[in-house]
């Protein structure tokens, strides 16, 4: 701490100092002083996604969630490329009811990932679909959340193609979505087969899939 105080003390201007200050508290669980110094961070970067996201986390450790959102929100404006303010916000969106701007966020921390993933091969993902994106990120804990989560939700809007999609990319998962996935597919199943046991009986349409 006196380290970071000093570098202060040099420099006022230095964020990374302030930074530091604000990392040091939240691991003491000292949130308001944590917070202090982050805002004070926030104020020399206000571009950095890092520190958004850092304020993010001490309003949510002060059960403070609309100033928490507002924050994520923030950092994903300014380019939160590490996909954290992403996947926090579809999270605190999904407990709020508010299914549709977690699925924008689910998406958005897949696309992040995807890139990521791509930047480190030297390649790029202009051009890449939706779909391109669900079938080539790598799977850890974090995108399971996201495709379940995902899954789930297209499901729940009839859209079955993406919503099986999501479901395959869990079936080689180890975690517990893995069987979570299986269990939407077989729901997936039984709506598909409900649809098309009513259109037999309507000859002049045709059952699609919705992308």
């Amino acid at each position: 701490i006196e380290a970071y105080r000093r570098a202060v003390d040099i420099n006022a201007n230095d964020y990374r100092a302030w930074y530091g200050l604000g990392q040091t508290y939240e691991i003491m669980n000292m949130l308001l002083y944590a917070l202090f110094y982050y805002q004070k961070a926030v104020e020399l970067r206000p571009y950095d996604a890092r520190m958004w996201c850092a304020m993010g986390g001490c309003y949510l450790g002060l059960e403070r969630r609309s100033d928490a959102i507002r924050s994520y929100e923030r950092a994903v404006a300014n380019h939160d490329a590490e996909g954290i303010a992403t996947k926090q916000l579809a999270t605190l969106y999904r407990e709020d009811g508010e299914s549709e701007k977690a699925a924008r966020c689910y998406l958005k921390h897949l696309e992040l990932r995807y890139q990521t993933q791509l930047n480190q091969s030297s390649l790029s993902s202009d051009g890449a679909t939706i779909q391109v994106v669900i079938s080539s990120v790598n799977v850890d804990e974090p995108e399971a959340e996201a495709l379940l989560n995902l899954a789930t939700y297209h499901l729940d809007h009839d859209k079955f193609e993406m919503a099986s999609l999501c479901c395959s990319r869990l079936l080689d998962y180890p975690g517990p979505e893995k069987e979570e996935a299986k269990a939407l597919l077989r729901e997936i199943r039984s709506k598909i087969d409900k649809s098309q046991g009513k259109k037999k009986g309507m000859p002049n349409e045709s059952f699609e899939f919705s992308p």
